[in-house]
């Protein structure tokens, strides 16, 4: 497989070795990349028996190989030429072959660019897929942080399933099912989960941001109670959150003894 990596590296050398003197800074030099890597996939090229880089791939037309490519520059420590990125968004029958490649799951860095693909092709994605690796222990985060990010966009797709998963779900499951939730139509399951992690989660500050951006009225009163005996970060997130749902917070507490109040004003 040729390395286009190596081949832009090897062209932008020797354009800074021909302009050498038209820069004074590294930092001058960084700021003009963006337009040598225009000019590079646009140039004839030796190495592609004068097509240039851009040509090349525009060329191919068949989805399967296109992917192909993805998955074998993709390897180790190999990344695939954006040239390529490129041309697959711009072949919708690819999309097919992306979400395969998703659900295959055994090249995590083909798969998040399959997932990124996917998304910038506003083609369908395989939530099934994003659904079963919440609870799947053996995905790597990243690639589930960014199934999240995909869901929490498509919320009201995903809810059923994701409803499905709660009554076995741990607590940090049902963090992360609450964080897509709160982006979908209101249900009277996503109020009642909000209202659970609040009262039994550890991270107050996190469920009352979720409440308050969920906004349903019912929970100010919850949120009201909790101001009397809460740290000053969790009053602020929950001050916060009733703010958003319409209610008014009087400043009326002395936190001048509250350890992250103390923290946040670089208090001795």
């Amino acid at each position: 497989m040729l390395d286009f990596d190596k081949m832009f590296e090897d062209y932008a050398l020797r354009y800074y070795e021909e302009h050498a003197d038209d820069f004074e800074t590294p930092e001058e030099m960084e700021a003009v990349m963006p337009d040598i890597y225009e000019q590079w996939a646009d140039a004839p090229s030796a190495a592609l028996g004068g097509i240039a880089p851009r040509a090349f791939f525009d060329r191919i037309a068949d989805p399967d190989e296109l992917v192909d490519i993805l998955i074998g520059t993709s390897e180790g420590e190999a990344n695939p030429c954006s040239l390529l990125i490129d041309r697959i968004a711009q072949v919708p029958e690819t999309a097919p072959r992306l979400s395969a490649l998703i659900r295959d799951g055994s090249n995590v860095k083909a798969v998040m660019l399959a997932i990124n693909l996917l998304s910038d092709m506003d083609a369908l994605h395989p939530f099934d897929a994003y659904v079963a690796w919440l609870t799947d222990e053996n995905i790597d985060n990243e690639q589930r942080e960014l199934a999240v990010e995909v869901m929490t966009d498509h919320a009201d797709e995903v809810a059923e399933a994701l409803y499905g998963l709660l009554e076995n779900a741990t607590l940090a499951q049902k963090t992360v099912i609450a964080e897509i939730l709160v982006n979908a139509k209101h249900d009277e399951r996503t109020y009642q989960l909000l209202l659970e992690l609040l009262t039994e989660g550890d991270n107050v500050p996190l469920y009352a941001g979720y409440l308050g951006k969920y906004g349903d009225e019912r929970a100010a009163a919850v949120l009201y109670r909790m101001l009397d005996d809460c740290n000053y970060l969790e009053y602020i997130e929950i001050k916060n959150a009733i703010e958003r749902m319409g209610g008014v917070v009087d400043d009326v507490r002395d936190f001048s003894q509250d350890p992250y109040y103390r923290a946040l004003k670089n208090l001795k």
